[in-house]
């Protein structure tokens, strides 16, 4: 039977999984699709929709290596978001193929693919916002120094300009000219460099 030690290069390998995913749909996003596109793209949206499922799904599994390596239960704070992040994840993840079952639906369907991708869509600041506090909670509960120096500034960065984004979008306060910059460092680039160094630490774990 495997143990948890048994299974970490599986974890670790699911933050890298979710790094290159994270790129690719971007990539995917800027430069197929175009910023100025609205609703659901047909021919690349099943594939953005599927990269979001598999981003989704591996971060599931990666939390829940977090709250073994990080002992994460024993921090109140943390513990709390680590729950909230959990299930606010999965909805994502259930989320992320709506367009592409309704648009493809072989059934008369109430909603379009463009209204369910709408309304999925609509819930991305407030998980947005939930990965900031919870990427600061964590490093700055890491109190045996599991992830590296790097990896922690990393992640305060990332959350230091996350939440406030976050929270400023919520009153309609960022412009695009300034959302667009702050999303590509923050969501594109800082993002899987904190995953991938999540992934180290989970890698070094030992019992």
């Amino acid at each position: 039977m495997d143990t948890f030690k048994d299974e970490i290069k599986n974890i670790k390998m699911l933050t890298r999984v979710i790094a290159v995913a994270v790129l690719v749909n971007f990539a995917i996003l800027a430069l197929l699709v175009g910023p100025d596109s609205v609703g659901f793209d047909p021919t690349y949206g099943p594939i953005t929709a599927i990269l979001n499922f598999v981003i989704a799904f591996c971060t599931s599994g990666v939390l829940m290596g977090i709250y073994v390596v990080f002992d994460v239960k024993k921090t109140f704070d943390l513990a709390h978001m680590h729950n909230v992040l959990f299930v606010a994840v999965c909805v994502q993840m259930i989320f992320a193929l709506g367009s592409v079952f309704t648009y493809n639906s072989v059934f008369e369907t109430v909603l379009d693919a463009d209204t369910i991708g709408a309304v999925s869509g609509s819930i991305t600041n407030t998980i947005f916002f939930l990965y900031g506090m919870y990427s600061y909670l964590l490093v700055t509960r890491d109190h045996k120094n599991l992830l590296s120096k790097r990896t922690q500034t990393v992640g305060k960065i990332f959350a230091g300009i996350i939440v406030p984004v976050s929270v400023l979008s919520l009153f309609g306060l960022i412009p695009a000219v300034v959302w667009g910059p702050l999303f590509i460092l923050g969501g594109v680039i800082l993002y899987p460099l904190f995953m991938i160094g999540i992934g180290d630490a989970i890698g070094n774990y030992t019992e």
